[in-house]
């Protein structure tokens, strides 16, 4: 008998140290010190985009005391393949994408299954476009290039950031709506468009703002894309569409960013991520990079900003369609 209890009592305390385990896991808060939080970029080190993932990891380890957070630099298929390597990673919120306009084109464009597969972690903001050409060109207004391509068609290299990046899709709506004079080069990202038009080896470009702020003594905008004017003092006096005579042009004015995570992360983990996320957007350092660099505040997080996203990729359904890159059903 004595035998009989002692097995029960042993029973019972196994299963009560199971329990009080599971439970201790249950209860485990986000982060795990021992792990590391990724934020992919899909595009490459040095550009507009890279710049703000660096920017971002560095204040959310200031507000959060968690330094584990890094930035990868994933490449490839117009961000097609960092789009898929966070989609495919494991829904637990250690592995991060810097979401943006390009990965809606990459969604509307077939790269990628994109803003289908994702959770909607915080919007950031929206990074107007320049164009832009070389300061010693023989351009030296929007309306140069246009009329010098009219009259030698596919002579003039217009680059881009990739051919779903939404540059790109700038480059191939101003390519349609200017009766296809340029010849479109896609790039893999800013770190190589920038070189190649400072080199001579692209005529124009077309940059987010930092990236031509960062090569200011080498690129000169021409035009500027978003709306009204910059605010960047550098930029204030560059012409809008309107003001450089193409008032009837329209196309993306700039690139929205935010973060997302792989689809089915847990809610009490995109909810420390999209608080930690708001705490390092409205910090003094990150605020001030913003103001700097042009960069318009778009704040939102968790269902505020699906309902954003979604608004968005309505606005840009037609203006992939008319490019003539949309597939499958976003081409109906």
């Amino acid at each position: 008998m004595k035998k009989l209890v002692a097995c029960a009592l042993v029973a019972l305390l196994a299963f009560g140290s199971l329990f009080a385990q599971g439970l201790q896991e249950e209860q485990a808060s986000f982060p795990d010190p021992e792990k590391t939080i990724t934020i992919v970029c899909p595009q490459g080190a040095g550009g507009g985009t890279d710049t703000q993932t660096r920017q971002l990891a560095e204040a959310m380890k200031a507000v959060s005391g968690f330094d584990n957070i890094i930035v990868e630099n994933i490449t490839g298929g117009s961000t097609g393949i960092g789009t898929n390597a966070v989609i495919d990673s494991e829904p637990d919120g250690y592995t991060l994408l810097m979401y943006g306009t390009y990965v809606i084109c990459g969604t509307m464009t077939g790269y990628t299954d994109g803003f289908e597969k994702m959770d909607m972690v915080a919007g950031l903001d929206l990074e107007p476009f320049l164009i832009a050409v070389r300061r010693d060109s023989n351009f030296k207004s929007l309306k140069d290039v246009i009329e010098y391509a009219k009259a030698n068609p596919g002579k003039v290299t217009l680059g881009n950031a990739g051919a779903t990046a939404t540059t790109g899709v700038v480059a191939y709506g101003l390519n349609v709506a200017c009766d296809s004079i340029f010849n479109v080069v896609n790039f893999n990202g800013g770190k190589e468009l920038i070189p190649a038009v400072l080199g001579g080896h692209c005529d124009v470009g077309i940059f987010s703002q930092s990236e031509v702020k960062a090569n200011i003594d080498g690129l000169l905008p021409v035009a500027f894309l978003g709306d009204g004017h910059s605010v960047v003092a550098e930029f204030t006096e560059v012409p809008n569409l309107a003001e450089a005579g193409y008032p009837d042009l329209v196309v993306p004015g700039g690139c929205f960013r935010g973060i997302t995570c792989a689809k089915g992360t847990p809610d009490d983990v995109k909810a420390w991520l999209a608080d930690t996320i708001d705490k390092a957007f409205n910090t003094d350092s990150f605020q001030t990079w913003l103001k700097d660099n042009g960069i318009l505040p778009q704040f939102t997080k968790l269902e505020e900003f699906e309902k954003f996203n979604a608004d968005l990729v309505e606005t840009m359904k037609p203006i992939l369609k008319a490019t003539g890159l949309a597939q499958g059903k976003y081409a109906e």
